[in-house]
């Protein structure tokens, strides 16, 4: 698919529906404004109320644009749209990955700017959809980060299934535009798109901002690390053992134990400061890296759980230094069985 530039308002339904109003009256459209999903540690990552829409699609399907007439109401094939508010715009971007459906992925709204990054991004689907996620894989190998970023959007979308997507910007806040089928009188549940955009680097607001509720963007993949502490070298040398979950106080304390030096008294202070929250599972690791300042979780869709250090993927050591890891993870971002941890 070619990049579109999309110079001019486009009229497109610019959903903002909470799911409160979904769920009252999916048959009427509404604007409404959604939260983020948190991110704390082991916050709710489940879908929240947002700005977006796209329809329910077999393996991703590549999208339709928006149609190129204004329109306030049903046309004569069916289809409701509402004119984008002044000043919007569209940017210049390329569908890689679109599918829709009520899988319930996590919100998301993702700027990946680099292979690492988008190494991480698929983790978001592995419990929801593993299909998406290793489509998303797929389809953006050929991204050229160089030039380019990846921008991930999940959304809740109504009741009806859109017909097309585009990438809006007004100022440094990103829209997700759609045009969809006007929405039946009644439904059960509401459909969410999982939508990715490769976007030249120069058209991309520099620090953007997404939907109505101006919402910071997403990291680029889940979990979060609630301790990371660097181990004696000499002791931890010929130590590395593979990670274990933490989740509960006997997983923990056996993590811990194999520990070498002081990094069991160091993790455990560091997890004073970050209780275990309901709804998250944890994960304890030992790495190695050089001059390592955190660490940074990956999910495949068949379930193994890895981490890598961060912070100092451009220095050389002529001996790595060693660390201890604990990281949390909502466990809605899981596969139901996880089948190793690395």
């Amino acid at each position: 698919m070619l990049l579109m530039k999309l110079r001019r308002a486009v009229p497109v339904a610019v959903l903002a529906a909470s799911l409160t109003a979904l769920s009252a009256g999916c048959g009427q459209d509404r604007p409404a404004t959604g939260t983020p999903p948190s991110d704390s540690v082991g916050g709710d990552h489940s879908p929240s109320t947002s700005a977006t829409g796209a329809p329910p699609s077999t393996g991703g399907s590549p999208s339709a644009v928006p149609p190129a007439n204004p329109s306030t109401g049903p046309s004569s094939g069916g289809t409701s749209t509402v004119p984008v508010p002044a000043g919007t715009h569209g940017i210049e971007s390329r569908v890689v990955y679109l599918s829709a459906g009520v899988r319930r992925p996590p919100t998301v709204h993702s700027v990946v700017a680099s292979e690492l990054e988008l190494s991480r991004f698929p983790s978001w689907f592995a419990g929801s959809d593993p299909t998406a996620a290793r489509e998303i894989a797929e389809r953006s190998q050929t991204t050229d980060f160089s030039r380019n970023v990846l921008v991930g959007w999940v959304e809740t979308t109504g009741c009806s299934q859109v017909t097309g997507v585009a990438l809006l910007a007004t100022g440094d806040r990103l829209t997700l535009g759609v045009s969809q089928p006007k929405p039946p009188p009644e439904c059960l549940v509401a459909n969410q798109v999982t939508v990715v955009f490769e976007v030249p680097r120069d058209r991309m607001p520099k620090q953007p901002v997404f939907g109505v509720g101006r919402q910071a963007a997403t990291p680029p993949g889940p979990g979060t690390t609630v301790a990371f502490t660097h181990l004696d070298a000499v002791a931890a040398r010929g130590q590395r053992a593979k990670g274990s979950e933490v989740t509960e106080a006997a997983q923990l304390n056996a993590y811990l134990a194999g520990l070498p030096g002081g990094g069991a008294s160091a993790v455990r202070a560091q997890l004073a400061a970050h209780p275990p929250k309901s709804g998250e599972r944890r994960f304890g690791f030992q790495l190695s890296g050089c001059r390592s300042t955190g660490a940074t979780l990956t999910v495949s869709p068949e379930g193994r759980v890895s981490a890598s250090p961060t912070g100092g993927e451009n220095i050389r050591c002529i001996r790595p230094e060693s660390y201890a890891a604990v990281l949390a993870v909502p466990v809605n971002v899981l596969p139901t069985r996880v089948t190793a941890i690395d």
